[in-house]
């Protein structure tokens, strides 16, 4: 089986006479940055083991989670997507299927398939929105960045709470309190795991330190 791409992180199968290695295949459907394979990882967090979180952090990388929300907050560079993405290749190295998205990345590419849809063509529309919703661990990056319309917050609404019914794995990024974000969502992501990253940015300490 080959695969080809039919939505932004979205494959499909293709038949084939070579086969993809199963942790190529979970690599591209992915949507993770393919840089990052190397440079957001839990070995180059030179935190790591040193937060108070770490031990959940680390159940989390292991597949082994109290609960399947897991919610980074903070303020920004503080290393949530670090972390949000180190968990990703952790879970993709166990062999789990992941898929990665910024939030206003997610909602773009649903709205792309949404238009194909209105045309007659429902299936970009309908694959992002299933994979999304039934993906091994979905990560959504940056949540509250997004365009605050009522179109955004019900489709992440709809995600969010399929995946709360469904006890799907969620990690979810944000620079804002849960207080701020809409009444459902943050009610659901209150029942899982909060993590709190602190401290200056990390981008600022390295701008100071090459200036």
């Amino acid at each position: 089986m080959a695969w080809e791409e039919v939505a932004p992180g979205i494959l499909r199968g293709v038949p084939d006479s070579q086969a993809d290695d199963e942790l190529d295949l979970h690599i591209r459907m992915s949507n993770m940055p393919i840089t990052t394979i190397k440079t957001h990882r839990f070995e180059t967090w030179e935190h790591r083991g040193k937060e108070s979180w770490w031990p959940d952090v680390q159940k989390y990388a292991e597949c082994n989670h109290s609960h399947p929300f897991l919610t980074l907050l903070g303020p920004v560079g503080t290393g949530k997507t670090h972390v949000a993405l180190a968990l990703g290749w952790s879970w993709i190295a166990c062999g789990k299927a992941v898929l990665y998205y910024q939030v206003e990345d997610l909602l773009d590419a649903l709205r792309s398939g949404y238009s194909t849809w209105q045309r007659g063509d429902p299936e970009g529309y309908s694959m992002i929105l299933h994979f999304a919703q039934s993906v091994g661990l979905l990560i959504l990056d940056d949540l509250g960045a997004q365009d605050e319309k009522v179109w955004a917050t019900a489709k992440l609404d709809q995600i969010i709470n399929s995946r709360y019914i469904n006890r799907k794995p969620l990690i979810v990024t944000t620079n804002m309190a849960l207080d701020r974000l809409p009444d459902r969502i943050a009610d659901r992501l209150s029942e899982g795991t909060l993590i709190h990253l602190t401290g200056d940015s990390y981008r600022k300490k390295k701008r100071s330190a090459h200036g």
